[in-house]
């Protein structure tokens, strides 16, 4: 069965030329966040992939879209990961691992900035209060991922922007590749290549 044309959010085009048309609203970003990731992909290369946004999505990204999702502290990291079982009412008990990320991005979107938003004309309620899951399954794509999309169209390295989560809590989203010097490091990534390695049968 052919799948469904996705209903792209109207804003987009109007973000993503704004966008272009003052790259002084990106900053430069070094810092450590953390993310819950699960063990079936362990090794470095895998984490940093964001490969399992790509596929399912996210606040940040519509399907088809590779993003890195991480928080800057450790608690806000587990409260992002539980959310998608509290969304769906689901007690997931599969064992995760916490895992910390160097980052030096040089062209990143900070929506945690006041004056970024009042630029953008959009509110902290806007963006953590959209129901992105439901959108997203009625195929359409929601305010948030198309502002996140028109931030990776004109090849910047990601976003900083609130917790929906936690208050107060801080994420960080990146495109991984949007930007040849962006710089990622999994700390201990020695020792998760150890426990990622698969035996050939």
């Amino acid at each position: 069965m052919r799948k469904a044309a996705v209903q792209w959010h109207p804003r987009f085009a109007e973000w993503r030329d704004l966008f272009r048309r003052h790259p002084e609203w990106f900053v430069a970003w070094r810092g450590t966040f953390f993310r819950f990731q699960t063990v079936d992909f362990p090794v470095p290369k895998e984490i940093l992939s964001g490969e399992g946004a790509r596929q399912h999505g996210g606040r940040w990204n519509p399907p088809g879209l590779g993003a890195l999702y991480g928080s800057l502290t450790e608690s806000t990291a587990l409260a992002e990961c539980k959310a998608n079982d509290r969304y769906y009412g689901v007690n997931n008990r599969s064992p995760r691992l916490l895992v910390a990320i160097e980052a030096q991005l040089n062209w990143v979107l900070d929506l945690t900035n006041p004056a970024t938003r009042r630029l953008l004309k959009v509110t902290l309620a806007e963006l953590g209060s959209e129901d992105w899951r439901k959108l997203q399954n009625a195929g359409k794509e929601s305010f948030t991922q198309a502002i996140g999309r028109a931030v990776a169209v004109v090849g910047g390295s990601g976003l900083l922007a609130r917790s929906a989560a936690i208050p107060q809590g801080m994420n960080v989203v990146i495109f991984p590749g949007a930007v040849a010097s962006d710089r990622l490091e999994v700390m201990d990534g020695i020792k998760l290549e150890a426990l990622g390695f698969r035996p050939k049968a």
